[in-house]
């Protein structure tokens, strides 16, 4: 138990966050067992023994094991071990003296022979056992699935896949389950060295969500290696080995760990078809370019390249280390992405020819290990190297007895200290760098080959320094797209998580309101989701996709946004909030049979640069705008939202509610004034207001309208004075209202403009509100060209019922005063549920009434009764009332009014 609450808090530790506490300690601590007996025996001595329980029967002798005597083993956890006696004697020697279950012990057909230390172990464990057990359930019920060793499960089948809470590894296996079929995603390898090793709930990361098993043989070899062939690490009394290649095997003394140790070399395939292995090592000095010379062009292997090939490393399914490096600036860097991008590293490999002393190394190698977090390999070490330049009695490259002694001293006290501490899980000593660091030379051992050769090290894998691998989840990644034929936004979010996360949320929120939640889903291999467009929601919409974390959490993506209009009619509308002077896209809420015309507002004046607008790309389903400062103010960008009010309608002629409007589009505009002819007469002089909706020219321009009539009007494209290039022929839509209140297919809407001599100028003029206007949107523009820079109109609220419109400037030119312009505005509140008659195409039926111009009664000739109302030429309305065939005005003022009824509007003089 001490040693499991120590690995309880090495897990806290490095996963540096809370976790559901009842949950990890379950999920973390395998089910206590009762423990084995052991016994120890010198000899077996005239006996035939015959071991039919659990039991540890350990034989001490280096020569005489048995003296006329046999050992059965009768249960598969009655192992016999011989504790000085290597594999191959065992085999060769003292094997026909075992027996299981009364038979002849065969390896690899009834039984297994393992490292054990520095002495055997054997196992009464066929050939076809299948050391893990996975349950559906959590404390090992529900269906149950066994798995043998060697193989790759990359299809556990619908029975397991995504579906194990718990299970069993017998002791002398390990076992690594993955989240991804192919080995990758959260993988974590479980080792059961002292004991069976029961999870009676899977830990958070695996649970119900493992896709790969691979099952192997555990080796209970000892720290001591050897780097380079199996000969010498034989004669140096190593129990494991590696070449820096894939190409050997496994002897029955010796574990091999094959090594990719170059960005091409040795080949996955090689790695992954090796059986008896159980680690892998990864690049041998990414940081040196003499390293890499056929494999990266002699250039230092960048961790990025590393890293791109570590998914291919945790498909193998074996213990991993960390590529070999002498720079640990390197390794380090290599480190801290491997945890940001969840890649399992079970240990990380140095090398270290540094000619000091062992204290010198524990010092450097202890602060490696609390720095990645891991237990170390040292994988290439002696006591300096030819291109060191410590102290030796003699000229190194000579093998002589001061030197021996030397190389002794040292070599010892630094194995010494690797086999007494902790966090060093093995090493590796490498033999040709000068004769006196030499531990095999000329075929024999040298003074400290023989130290070498004769210490017995310690088992290498200590469960204490286990780093159980936490998960540090990424926040999903959120795109759309417009589907115009469905009429729909499609949400597509990509997950590097993978099966650790539960469950998604998709919210949405519209403008500045609050997110609500529009889909959920508890399958983890939904990665889409279709919203239709909602008519009755205008300006930004806002979504964000959330995932549900192991630990019930969500974490959610980045926001995406779109623009839309609302309605379903001939016309939508929008407010929006543009940020930004890149071009955005606006999508209508039902696609068009035609392709609309396009208007732009007001902008507000929440940014006070100087801007412009433009609309561009218009088609039956949405179009792109900009609003885009003047080329003066060189790259000022916008530092808040600014507010924009966008409309669609079609080209034609129109009754907006009694108010006569025109729809238009004019080609070929440029800095020479056109002449614009409405298609019917208005009444009285109407408003007009244009948006440039082509992007021919690269520099802001501005729309100048002039010389407004009840037939028409002129139109013109102005850029600031400083640039005089050729403005190329553009297209220009413009809107013409009557002025007064009406509607727009269910939207009211107030038209006015300004009256003679109280146009605009300099000082911002304020223009009331309707109070019943809840969500109001404002178009507007001048009426006439008072100076000759472009100026453009913008407003800024005055109050709840009133805004104030400025005309900006542009000012790259002379600075001069600012004349007068007479000014146009439409309001129109976007409120849903308005009980309004819609929009009509204009008709022919005429209003008649009399006198014209009026004293105190106007007559009608109405067939029923009728309302009427009138406004002023600013919009505002000064009466109303439901008419059968006289309407008194007597207490009117004098002047020029609009009289609105059955969807018609004229004008008439009171005297």
């Amino acid at each position: 138990m001490e040693k499991n609450l120590r690995q309880l808090e090495n897990y806290l530790d490095a996963l540096k966050k809370s976790r559901v506490m009842m949950f990890l300690i379950m999920a973390l601590l395998p089910v206590s067992l009762s423990a084995v007996e052991k016994e120890t025996v010198v000899s077996i001595l005239d006996k035939n023994r015959v071991v039919s329980s659990p039991l540890e029967l350990h034989v001490t002798s280096e020569t005489e094991p048995f003296v006329n005597s046999t050992v059965s083993l009768n249960h598969e956890d009655a192992w016999l071990f011989f504790d000085n006696i290597k594999p191959s004697d065992v085999i060769n020697n003292y094997l026909g003296d075992v027996l299981v279950n009364g038979v002849a012990f065969n390896e690899g057909t009834n039984g297994r022979v393992a490292k054990y230390a520095h002495g055997t172990v054997l196992m009464p464990h066929s050939s076809g056992m299948k050391p893990l057990t996975v349950f559906t359930e959590e404390n090992f019920s529900g269906e149950s699935v066994g798995y043998g060793v060697h193989t790759y499960y990359n299809d556990l089948g619908s029975i397991m896949d995504n579906a194990i809470k718990s299970f069993k590894l017998k002791r002398g296996y390990m076992a690594t389950l993955a989240n991804n079929s192919d080995g990758t995603g959260y993988s974590r390898v479980f080792i059961a060295d002292e004991s069976d090793l029961e999870i009676a709930v899977a830990p958070e990361e695996l649970y119900g969500s493992a896709s790969f098993i691979r099952v192997l043989k555990y080796e209970w070899v000892t720290k001591k290696g050897w780097c380079g062939g199996s000969w010498e690490a034989g004669l140096s009394g190593s129990t494991w080995y590696y070449n820096w290649q894939a190409q050997l095997a496994s002897t029955s003394d010796l574990e091999y760990v094959p090594m990719r140790a170059k960005l091409n070399w040795s080949p996955w395939e090689q790695i992954n078809a090796l059986e008896n292995v159980s680690h892998s090592l990864g690049l041998n000095e990414p940081d040196h370019p003499e390293q890499h010379k056929d494999d990266n062009g002699e250039q230092v292997v960048t961790v990025d390249q590393a890293l791109a090939q570590w998914p291919e490393m945790l498909k193998s399914g074996l213990r991993i280390g960390a590529p070999a490096t002498t720079d640990f600036g390197w390794l380090y860097d290599f480190m801290d992405r491997c945890d940001e991008l969840n890649y399992r590293v079970d240990y990380v490999a140095v090398h270290s020819y540094w000619g000091s002393s062992a204290q010198s190394y524990y010092n450097t190698l202890k602060y490696v290990h609390e720095r990645t977090g891991r237990p170390i390999w040292v994988t290439e070490w002696n006591y300096g190297a030819n291109w060191t330049s410590e102290w030796w009695p003699d000229d190194p490259s000579s093998y002589t007895d001061n030197n021996a002694d030397y190389a002794l001293t040292h070599i010892s006290e630094i194995v010494n200290m690797f086999d007494t501490c902790h966090f060093i899980e093995r090493y590796s000593i490498y033999n040709w760098v000068e004769d006196a660091r030499a531990i095999v030379l000329n075929g024999e051992l040298t003074k400290a080959g023989e130290f070498y050769a004769n210490n017995n090290s310690v088992i290498a894998y200590d469960s204490n320094n286990e780093v159980i691998p936490g998960w540090n989840y990424a926040a999903p990644e959120l795109s759309y797209r417009y589907l115009s034929l469905s009429n729909m936004i499609k949400l597509s979010w990509t997950d590097s998580n993978g099966e650790l996360s539960r469950g998604y949320k998709i919210e949405k929120k519209v403008n500045d309101g609050d997110y609500a939640t529009i889909f959920t889903t508890d399958d983890a291999s939904v990665v889409s989701y279709n919203d239709p467009l909602d008519a009755d929601i205008n300006g930004r919409i806002t979504y964000k996709v959330s995932l549900l974390t192991s630990q019930g959490e969500y974490l959610s993506s980045e926001e995406v946004s779109y623009f839309q209009t609302g309605g379903v009619e001939n016309v939508q509308v929008g407010n929006i909030s543009v940020n930004n002077s890149e071009w955005a896209s606006c999508i209508f809420s039902k696609k068009y049979t035609t392709t609309p015309l396009v208007f732009l507002g007001m902008p507000a004046f929440n940014n006070v640069v100087a801007i412009t607008k433009r609309a561009n790309s218009v088609t039956k389903t949405g179009f792109k705008f900009q609003l885009n400062p003047w080329l003066y103010l060189d790259g000022t960008s916008l530092t808040t939202d600014e507010d924009l009010s966008v409309m669609a309608i079609p080209e034609g002629s129109y009754n907006f509610g009694g108010l006569k409007g025109e729809v238009g589009q004019v080609s070929g505009v440029n800095r020479n004034w056109v002449t614009v002819t409405f298609a019917q007469e208005f009444s009285s002089q109407p408003v007009v207001v244009c948006t440039q909706t082509s992007n021919s020219t690269t520099f802001p321009t501005v729309v100048a309208v002039r010389n407004v009539t009840t037939e028409g009007f002129e139109m013109c494209l102005r850029s600031e004075e400083a640039v005089t290039s050729l403005v190329l022929a553009e297209s220009v839509n413009f809107l013409a209202i009557e002025p007064g209140q009406g509607a727009i297919e269910g939207k009211r809407i107030t038209v006015g403009m300004t009256e003679e001599n109280e146009g605009l100028k300099s000082t911002p003029l304020a223009v009331d509100i309707d109070p019943t206007y809840t969500q109001p949107a404002y178009f507007g523009g001048l009426l006439s060209v008072a100076n000759d820079f472009a100026s453009t109109v913008r407003y800024y609220k005055n109050g709840e019922s009133s805004i104030k419109i400025l005309k900006q400037r542009e000012m790259s030119g002379a600075l001069v005063s600012i004349g007068e312009d007479q000014l146009g505005w439409i309001i129109m509140d976007l409120a849903p549920g308005q009980v309004i008659t819609g929009m009509e195409k204009s008709k022919t039926e005429d209003l008649k009434f009399y006198p014209n111009p009026v004293r105190d009664v106007i007559s009608f000739e109405f067939d029923k009764p009728t309302l009427v109302s009138i406004y002023d030429l600013t919009g505002q309305k000064q009466m109303e009332k439901e008419v059968e065939s006289t309407l008194y005005v007597d207490g009117l003022p004098q002047g020029i009014y609009l009289l609105r009824a059955n969807g018609q509007t004229k004008k008439f003089i009171k005297k």
